[in-house]
C-alpha cells in the first residue's frame, strides 16, 4: 500500500520509478508522471530539474530501497569491479555518504507547498546491543544502518504500511484494511511530528490518505477532514 498511499498526495506530482517498476497500482489515478531512473547520473539530473521547475508540489522517490542497489551499482563501475568482487569498508561508506547527500538534497525541495515522500521497503535488523545506539531487533527501512538512521531523523513522518485481516467468529465473514502504523512501537519504527499537547495519535491509522497525516500534523483531529 506504499505507492497507493503516496497517490493520494496533492497533485500535479512526480513519481520516480527508481527501478520499482511497481506503479500498476496508480496507473489510473490522474495528475502524476511517472518517470523512470535507470542511474544514478540521471537521479542527479532530476534532481537539478526539478530544484529550477515549481510545476509539481509532490515528488515521490519509489523506493529508496532499490536507490541504494543503484549507488552500489555506481561504486561497482568506478571501481571497475567484476560480479565476483565484494564492497570494501571504504565502499559502504562511499555508499552511505551518496545516499545521505543526495536524499537530503531531494528532502531539501519540500516548501509550504511542496512535498516529498520516501517509500521503502522494510525488513526486520538483528543489532547487536549498542551498535548504532539502536535497540535490537526492530523493523525499519531496507537501508543500511547509517542511511536508515539518517533518514529516520530527516523526515517528519514515518509510516509502516501492512494489510489488517479480520474474521468474524459468529458470520466468518473476512474483512480486509489498510493500515499505517504511526504511534510510537517497541519494534516497527514509526512517528509523526505534532505540536506539543494537541491531537493525540492514532497507534493505527485505518485507510491512510496524506489528506489525514497533514491534519494529524497541524495537531487536528482526524474527524475535522470535511467531506466531499
Amino acid at each position: 500500500g506504499k505507492t497507493a498511499f503516496a497517490s493520494t498526495a496533492p497533485k500535479p506530482a512526480i513519481l520516480l520509478d527508481l527501478k520499482e517498476r511497481g506503479t500498476e497500482t496508480i496507473a489510473k489515478v490522474s495528475g502524476i508522471k511517472v518517470l523512470e531512473i535507470d542511474s544514478w547520473s540521471e537521479f542527479e539530473e532530476v534532481f537539478w530539474d526539478l530544484k529550477e521547475d515549481d510545476e509539481y508540489r509532490t515528488i515521490i522517490l519509489d523506493q529508496i530501497t532499490s536507490l541504494q542497489a543503484i549507488a552500489m551499482q555506481k561504486i561497482r563501475e568506478d571501481n571497475n569491479y567484476e560480479e565476483k568482487d565484494t564492497f570494501t569498508q571504504r565502499d559502504w561508506g562511499r555508499m552511505s555518504g551518496m545516499m545521505q547527500t543526495w536524499l537530503l538534497n531531494y528532502r531539501n525541495l519540500q516548501s509550504d507547498e511542496k512535498y516529498i515522500l520516501f517509500l521503502a521497503h522494510q525488513r526486520a535488523f538483528d543489532t547487536e546491543e549498542g551498535e548504532n545506539n539502536q535497540i535490537a531487533p526492530h523493523v525499519g527501512a531496507r537501508l543500511s544502518p547509517s542511511v536508515e538512521d539518517f533518514m529516520n531523523g530527516a523526515v517528519s513522518v514515518i509510516g509502516n504500511t501492512f494489510i489488517r485481516e479480520k474474521i468474524d467468529k459468529k458470520t466468518k465473514e473476512r474483512t480486509v484494511n489498510y493500515c499505517m502504523r504511526l504511534g510510537p512501537h517497541a519494534s516497527y519504527r514509526s512517528k509523526i511530528r505534532v505540536p506539543p499537547g494537541s491531537v493525540a495519535v492514532p497507534d493505527v491509522l485505518v485507510n491512510p490518505t496524506f489528506e489525514k497525516i497533514m491534519t494529524l500534523s497541524r495537531g487536528e483531529a482526524i474527524s475535522k477532514i470535511k467531506r466531499k
